[in-house]
């Protein structure tokens, strides 16, 4: 690959999207992982490592919750926003024009 190995994920997408997503619906972690994947086209593929972490900080700063259910004798724990999230996303129109303008430019150089 050469000099030419690039991350395109930019550092601090992934906590937004975490939160746009749980906008549309309630989910769990695997969930939001196969989520990204396949709105991405396979182009994104978070691992665990990096969606709990995202996610145990969003709870801890109040923007979800989570909620165990029990399916038999196996649970899983599926994330909601709350109220804070959800206001939190109201500038995300904003940061997503940003975000795509930005690329524009830099994709200009190409």
């Amino acid at each position: 690959m050469g000099p030419f190995e690039v991350n395109m994920i930019p550092q601090g997408l992934l906590r937004p999207l975490i939160l746009k997503m749980l906008m549309e619906r309630p989910m769990h972690g695997y969930e939001i992982m196969r989520e990204i994947s396949l709105r991405t086209d396979g182009f994104w593929n978070p691992g665990a490592g990096s969606i709990y972490p995202a996610i145990n900080s969003l709870e801890k700063e109040g923007y979800l919750t989570r909620v165990e259910i029990s399916q038999g004798d196996r649970s899983k724990i599926v994330y909601s926003i709350t109220e804070k999230g959800k206001e939190s996303m109201a500038d995300s129109q904003k940061f997503e024009k940003e975000w795509k303008d930005g690329i524009s430019r830099l994709s200009k150089m190409w």
